[in-house]
């Protein structure tokens, strides 16, 4: 039997950055789990989109906590580069939200009005449109490179441990919380971190239901950064991405993204695809003639509010929330690690977690 101070059930963003959180506050962690195929962490565009995506926050608490968590990233990102030596993109050139009848009556604070001719300047190659709102301090992430440097960090950390292990059930009803794996060994530890993504429901062992569900989502790369600002509209975004080939900056666009309720099904369709293209079309036309690189697909994990589930379960403190993150896992990655690690080391979180809490659910049923 393996015992750590914490176990966390879960390897992407989200489970590392916990893990690494708590393990430098001088927690001994173990990290449970295997890659998945179609897991959200790898899949995303990376976008850091509160500004462009407010209205959809909710209440005052909830943006906070978001804007707090996109401006963790440069910080964050040179912590990794300190300690791994892996460097990762990230572009806070800001988001240009399209609005293609006019100035919307009420712009989101420190977000700016940007005419058409001043539009077509920023960005010659986009659709014409009436104008855009840019959102300055918004961006985006290349969040394939995070996973890697925050996978690098985690097994750079003596007392932290990554396990390579399918879960079978949890007990939290036992002295010391329990978790069974499929080989039929046990691990203990003082606290537990449910970290599991869109599978976090499929858990056994958890004392309440968790109400997170998997939403497919297919994405597209093109080769060329076709934009110098992400770009928000057409009914979906493209993301430019400058990414390291063999020593050279290359440019990469990434188009997103359908939502798709198909189960944990993860493979892509032609449907997908032309929506995808078609999304591309409406934000620019140069999107028609660049080459086509990669079509791919991941399942969010979509809570029925579209919050997060964060926080301890009220029952059983002993086990914490870490899931249901939806279109903002990459977004909310750096301070969600600092919330919950706070927590799972036996320490006050700097951050009120109230809004996220899985009992918000058992009100409202």
């Amino acid at each position: 039997m393996r015992t750590a101070d914490v176990v966390v059930l879960g390897g992407g963003l989200i489970g590392l950055a916990v893990a690494t959180a708590a393990a430098a506050r001088g927690a001994s962690v173990l990290v449970l789990g295997e890659p998945r195929l179609g897991e959200a962490s790898p899949a995303g565009a990376g976008m850091l989109a509160p500004g462009a995506e407010g209205d959809e926050l909710g209440d005052d608490a909830v943006r906070r906590f978001a804007l707090a968590g996109r401006d963790m990233y440069p910080t964050y990102v040179a912590a990794l580069e300190a300690e791994t030596g892996l460097s990762v993109y990230l572009d806070r050139n800001g988001i240009l939200e399209l609005m293609p009848e006019g100035e919307p009556a009420r712009l989101p604070p420190d977000s700016e009005w940007v005419g058409g001719r001043a539009l077509r300047a920023l960005e010659p190659a986009l659709a014409s449109v009436a104008g855009a709102v840019l959102h300055p301090d918004d961006g985006s992430v290349d969040n394939v490179m995070l996973y890697i440097a925050m996978r690098r960090r985690a097994e750079g950390r003596q007392s932290l441990a990554l396990v390579a292990s399918s879960i079978r059930a949890i007990n939290v009803t036992s002295a010391r919380p329990r978790v069974i794996l499929d080989d039929g060994d046990v691990v203990e530890g003082s606290v537990i971190v449910v970290a599991t993504g869109a599978w976090a429901s499929h858990l056994e062992g958890l004392p309440r239901p968790v109400p997170v569900r998997p939403v497919r989502g297919q994405l597209l790369m093109m080769e060329g950064a076709l934009a110098r600002h992400v770009i928000y509209g057409g009914g979906g975004y493209l993301v430019p991405r400058l990414l390291s080939n063999a020593g050279e900056t290359v440019g990469r666009s990434i188009i997103g993204a359908t939502m798709e309720e198909v189960g944990f099904d993860s493979t892509t369709t032609q449907a997908g695809l032309d929506s995808l293209n078609e999304i591309g079309r409406r934000i620019s036309p140069s999107t028609v003639s660049a080459h086509r690189l990669k079509h791919w697909a991941g399942l969010r994990p979509i809570t029925p509010d579209r919050l997060p589930i964060l926080g301890p379960d009220p029952d059983f403190p002993s086990l914490l929330y870490a899931c249901g993150h939806g279109r903002n896992g990459i977004l909310l990655a750096p301070i969600t690690g600092e919330a919950v690690g706070a927590l799972a080391a036996g320490e006050r979180s700097r951050h009120d977690l109230t809004p996220f809490s899985i009992e918000r659910f058992a009100t409202a049923q």
